[in-house]
């Protein structure tokens, strides 16, 4: 039975996005469920308690996006609000990068170490994807932040983006190593990745 990996990305707040999206790839038989970051929204803290309850219960793994940073800073013990100790621990403890076997999951750019808490928000240009596939020879890194899907592979020495359409798969065992951009799920997209045939569908319209 091949083991199917859901992941999702920049639900900013929308608890119905967020209750869908776990929902349905749960449903398609999804074991783990990742979300790359943006759960919440800064300008939505009535949001964050109840979309984190959502986390929590299914054991969703996440990395941090720069609005669970900016709820952190603002909302947090010291901020205009307070939120639960459950909450602010959940947000402070959220790493800024995850791995598993060779997949490597983040908000934007995967380089903490080089780029601090700016890694979440710097985009992801030619020179970002090269140092990636220079130092990730044989990773996929999965990442979210630009709200459109689409797929980067080296291909001649050279960041090559490619085509992507919602309901069809992505072959990635040939195209290693890569970079996959989730797309959003405040648009109603998110991805499943089969882990044994190595491949991505990429899903929209969830509700």
């Amino acid at each position: 039975m091949n083991r199917l990996i859901g992941i999702m990305a920049d639900s900013h707040g929308d608890l119905y996005a967020l209750k869908a999206g776990v929902a349905l790839l749960t449903k398609m038989g999804c074991s783990v469920l990742y979300h790359l970051g943006d759960i919440c929204d800064s300008t939505r803290p009535d949001t964050v308690e109840p979309c984190l309850d959502v986390m929590r219960n299914h054991g969703v793994l996440a990395v941090k996006g720069n609005n669970e940073h900016a709820v952190f800073v603002n909302f947090s013990e010291g901020g205009s609000m307070i939120l639960s100790d459950a909450c602010a621990q959940f947000l402070k403890a959220l790493p800024l990068v995850r791995q598993w076997s060779d997949a490597v999951f983040t908000h934007s750019l995967p380089f903490e170490r080089e780029l601090g808490l700016s890694a979440m928000v710097r985009t992801m240009g030619d020179m970002e994807a090269m140092a990636f596939f220079e130092t990730h020879p044989h990773s996929i890194l999965f990442r979210g932040h630009s709200h459109i899907p689409g797929v980067v592979r080296l291909e001649n020495k050279k960041s090559v983006s490619v085509p992507v359409n919602c309901g069809e798969y992505v072959e990635l065992e040939w195209k290693r190593p890569c970079i996959v951009t989730c797309g959003a799920l405040i648009d109603g997209v998110c991805m499943v990745w089969d882990t044994d045939s190595d491949r991505v569908f990429f899903l929209d319209g969830v509700s």
